[in-house]
């Protein structure tokens, strides 16, 4: 084979390959519903699941969330939650894209793992997903509030 014939070779695989590189690289849509951004809530309870998985039950308006928050043992100057305390944070949801990607209906995944603690919805609750809060590190608010 000739220098120049596999010269084109190589130009038709990269050809070959490229829309799979491209394809793979693009990003998924992230569904506006599947992010609440800096809202105010209302803490319900916190229950402590493991030395490093708390869940607190917040409320806004009407609607209870359940947030999953991994603590590292430290509180870096965080404000501790309390029952009855109010704190602004961006919320996640674990449950909203997926079923929205996959055309699940919803009852169909009840249930995440998160740091090694399985974490249910609670429907009968009327706790339809479980969110994610980055601003949370265990009970402790680290984001700095204004």
């Amino acid at each position: 084979m000739s220098a120049l014939s596999r010269l084109f070779h190589k130009i038709n695989i990269l050809y070959l390959f490229l829309p799979i590189v491209l394809y793979s690289c693009k990003t998924k849509d992230i569904h506006q519903d599947s992010i609440l951004l800096s809202e105010t809530y209302t803490v319900i309870k916190i229950k402590r699941i493991s030395n490093e998985v708390y869940t607190i039950y917040a409320s806004r308006n009407d609607t209870v969330f359940k947030i999953v928050s991994y603590y590292d043992g430290q509180n870096n100057g965080g404000r501790k939650l309390k029952k009855r305390s109010c704190f602004n944070a961006n919320l996640f949801s674990q449950f909203k894209i997926i079923e929205k990607q996959l055309n699940m209906i919803p009852p169909c995944n009840e249930y995440i793992e998160f740091h090694g603690a399985i974490i249910g919805k609670e429907p009968e609750h009327g706790i339809d997903d479980i969110w994610i809060c980055k601003e949370l590190n265990g009970p402790y608010l680290i984001r700095k509030e204004k």
